[in-house]
């Protein structure tokens, strides 16, 4: 009987000993798993830390940045102000100088139309001007203009009488087409201004207009010496001589290789008493 009951009282022992040591077992895994969860949990929260503190890091430069921005912006504010009160200044400064520089250029129209109006009393120093301006010259070219106006003894109407060629050898322009402009310029004037002449076989006033007759059809001035050619028609003698080749079948007016031309007498005076009633 002993050994029954110390045999099953081994056999209940060892029950409980199997149940602790699976309880001991279980607890153990649970163990193991509870530590593991720990683990991430502290990775976890020591992640989340990091995090926290970039993010506050962050914060705190992002909040410089905008007291910066802030101030920055109000450095800008104040200079935009500025440049508004300053191009509020330039727009008032442009303006009062475009008013200044139309008053300017309606007083140089007024005062070249005054000069205009008296072409032909022009001074040596008026003609220069006329020349300077109608060239755009320096005012050094305009000087020179002027000691050759004066050597030359030259005024307005002795001007007008004056071809391009007459022009370019007197004032030695750089090119041809600059006495072609002050020639053309000048007679547009004349014609713009005619002005009032006493006519001493009429004794009555006429306005000073040059008779067709009186002009060379080659060099489109006055003439100085008329002659009439075999084809009828009266040149100025040294314009034909010089450019009888630009006249359409000039040998017609040829003899023997030479030009035929009669001088025009009758024509030559009152050529003359017309530029001599014109001074």
């Amino acid at each position: 009987i002993d050994v029954k009951n110390a045999s099953k009282d081994f056999e209940e022992i060892s029950k409980k000993q199997k149940s602790i040591q699976q309880e001991m077992y279980e607890k153990y895994l649970e163990k193991i798993k509870l530590k593991k969860q720990i683990d991430e949990a502290i990775s976890n929260y020591t992640k989340c830390i990091e995090q926290y503190n970039n993010l506050c890091s962050k914060e705190r430069d992002i909040l410089i940045e905008k007291q910066q921005s802030e101030l920055k912006l109000i450095e800008i504010n104040k200079i935009n102000t500025l440049n508004n009160n300053v191009l509020k200044r330039f727009n008032d400064l442009n303006g009062k100088l475009r008013t200044l520089i139309e008053e300017n250029e309606k007083w140089k129209e007024n005062k070249w139309n005054e000069l205009e109006q008296k072409w032909s009393k022009w001074n040596s120093q008026e003609i220069a001007i006329f020349i300077g301006h109608t060239l755009e010259c320096q005012k050094s070219k305009l000087n020179q203009f002027h000691d050759i106006i004066k050597k030359n003894k030259i005024d307005a109407i002795s001007l007008l009488n004056l071809s391009k060629t007459d022009l370019m050898s007197i004032f030695n322009f750089e090119t041809f087409s600059q006495a072609c402009t002050i020639r053309d310029s000048f007679t547009e004037i004349c014609k713009k201004h005619p002005i009032d002449m006493i006519d001493s076989d009429k004794d009555v006033r006429r306005q000073y207009i040059i008779p067709k007759e009186f002009i060379c059809p080659l060099s489109k001035s006055i003439m100085k010496d008329p002659v009439i050619a075999s084809n009828g028609i009266t040149y100025d003698r040294s314009s034909i001589i010089n450019q009888y080749q630009n006249i359409p079948d000039y040998s017609s007016l040829m003899t023997n290789e030479k030009l035929e031309l009669f001088s025009d007498l009758s024509l030559k005076q009152k050529i003359e008493r017309f530029l001599k009633n014109s001074k």
